[in-house]
């Protein structure tokens, strides 16, 4: 039993940083989704769960915030080991945020405010379906520096 720990450990952790790379690739200023426009991810993951105007004051600075919020109960792995409670494979909770300008529906940043690596049961891999499919359904709708994004505020369930 003692030879299967260590690899048993790798195993757990490699399969945690598969989740993880992805949410980094997806926040990456450089990226897929940091530049496109809020169209696109609508388009991709759905209408946002929430909305919210940041700055409303009509001028070029406005902002929007939008989350998606995604739930996944089906893990690959799932182990009760005395006080741990682990989960590998996707299951959990995955709160998505995009910060919008408001002229054009540039996506500035992307965040995931539940997701957090320092724990095997981390949040990472429930956010990986919904981050995967932001990434490659990506339809680079072209900007239009005219269109309102504040017109998604209300659209949100």
């Amino acid at each position: 039993m003692r030879r299967l720990t260590i690899p048993f450990a790798l195993l757990l952790t490699t399969l945690t940083a598969c989740g993880a790379l992805r949410t980094h690739e997806a926040r990456d200023p450089q990226g897929e989704l940091v530049g496109s426009n809020i169209l696109d991810l609508a388009q991709s993951v759905g209408i946002p769960d929430k909305t919210m105007k940041l700055v409303d004051t009509g001028g070029p600075n406005d902002r929007l915030e939008a989350q998606w919020n995604f739930s996944n109960s089906d893990a690959a792995l799932d182990m009760n080991a005395l006080v741990l409670d682990i989960k590998v494979g996707g299951a959990g909770k995955c709160s998505m945020t995009a910060t919008v300008e408001r002229w054009g529906g540039k996506v500035l940043a992307v965040n995931f405010p539940q997701a957090h690596s320092d724990s095997i049961g981390s949040d990472y891999g429930a956010c990986e379906p919904l981050v995967e499919e932001a990434l490659t359904h990506n339809p680079h709708t072209p900007e239009d520096p005219k269109w309102d994004a504040f017109s998604l505020v209300g659209a949100a369930k």
